[in-house]
């Protein structure tokens, strides 16, 4: 009985400790899926109806990393696109190109750290075969490569400006029909110093609920407090938009919402997989302690013979299950805790977090797990006959 409680406590601890800490390590594992807000220009009225192009400014990407939610920022990649023509020998064509950022350290604003900032943090799927652009150089994607016949090592001319091809990318998107510069060679080229066409954020989130779709216009004052302080992806871009002079921060919704589906269900398996530990302990426990109240049917007949109600044969059985439970509770916790450390460094590559709340946590577990288990045998001995019993005794 004390191992069905030891086994059952700590699957329970150690699946209520991985579900404390599961949408923290789970969300940083899925921002392999790359960004989840895109900031963009703000255009409005006649300029939005002429089609002027509006630019955000460079310098307003590190205030990112001064808002409230600044450490759920965990990548931002600026990207310039314009038109340009590309030469090679004999062939030309009018293509997009892109200056980024590919890896780029900055200064976090009031500490002696830097962050980790480009595209390698926004879109980690990117498959570069070759190397980085720098002052002189530009990556190609693949199918505009294969198109003109350009190999990496060749050089080509952009709007007249000879490059080396670093690099070929591919994506499977887009991009492979593009041109791919650093970004300060790109404003140098079109003449647009310390502007970007927009900037992607790779955010960790809360996922959405109920609440986070409201308009935050609609709420009232205690409610915006609520939704503006809880990391939900509309929250945190409107935090951004906030920072980013004349901008627009809207969530990737695809990206987002898929992620928010993806914990919310493994939320509710862990929890579906805590309660059916805690019962299938609870059922071996009733099983073992049925068979040890078919061997001591006389006792409990001697007892009832000579005046113990049901609240005094209640007890005792209870008493023995409460000593159970508590040896199998520090027991389980004491496992659970090895269990923990292995599945954070097999799973996550990470210790999780221990905390000194689980081990009352792992008492009650037990308890309930005793309390349960002893539920039938208990109801079992109180129909006990005493004259039956102790007639098939002698």
């Amino acid at each position: 009985m004390v191992v069905s409680v030891a086994m059952g406590t700590a699957i329970a601890t150690s699946l209520i400790t991985l579900s404390l800490d599961i949408k923290g390590k789970v969300s940083r594992e899925l921002r392999a899926f790359g960004a989840n807000i895109t900031i963009e220009p703000k255009v409005e009225g006649f300029a939005d109806i002429a089609g002027q192009k509006r630019y955000l400014r460079e310098k307003d990407i590190i205030k990112a990393k001064t808002i409230f939610w600044r450490h759920n920022i965990l990548g931002i990649a600026p990207f310039l696109e314009e038109k340009a023509k590309i030469s090679f020998q004999d062939r030309k064509k009018d293509v997009t190109i892109v200056g980024t950022w590919f890896e780029k350290e900055l200064p976090l604003p009031g500490e002696k750290t830097t962050f980790r900032a480009g595209v390698s943090t926004v879109s980690p799927w990117w498959d570069i075969k070759g190397r980085t652009p720098d002052k002189s150089s530009v990556v190609l994607g693949v199918s505009l490569a294969e198109e003109l016949g350009i190999k990496q090592g060749e050089e080509v001319l952009l709007d007249g400006k000879p490059y080396v091809v670093s690099g070929i990318l591919s994506t499977g998107g887009k991009e492979d029909e593009q041109v791919f510069l650093d970004l300060d060679v790109a404003q140098e080229l079109k003449g647009l110093e310390g502007a970007v066409s927009r900037v992607l954020v790779s955010a960790l989130t809360t996922p959405m609920d109920d609440f986070a779709y409201k308009d935050p216009a609609t709420m009232s004052r205690k409610e915006y407090e609520k939704w503006y302080c809880t990391g939900y992806v509309t929250s945190i871009a409107k935090q951004l938009e906030e920072v980013f002079k004349g901008s627009r921060a809207k969530p990737i919704w695809h990206v987002a919402e898929t992620e928010g589906n993806v914990l919310e269900r493994l939320s509710i398996l862990v929890y579906l997989l805590t309660a059916a530990s805690l019962l299938a302990a609870a059922l071996s426990m009733s099983t073992t302690m049925a068979a040890s109240l078919l061997r001591r049917l006389d006792e409990i007949g001697l007892m009832k013979s000579i005046g113990a109600d049901s609240f005094k044969i209640s007890i005792i059985f209870l008493s023995e299950a409460f000593i159970i439970g508590c040896v199998g509770g520090l027991v389980g916790y004491a496992i659970s805790v090895g269990v923990v450390k292995f599945i954070g460094l097999k799973v996550f590559g990470a210790v999780l977090e221990e905390r000194v709340l689980l081990l009352p946590v792992a008492l009650v577990s037990a308890l309930l797990i005793a309390a349960l288990g002893s539920l039938l045998p208990i109801r079992r001995a109180l129909r006990v006959k005493p004259a039956v019993v102790l007639k098939e005794a002698r």
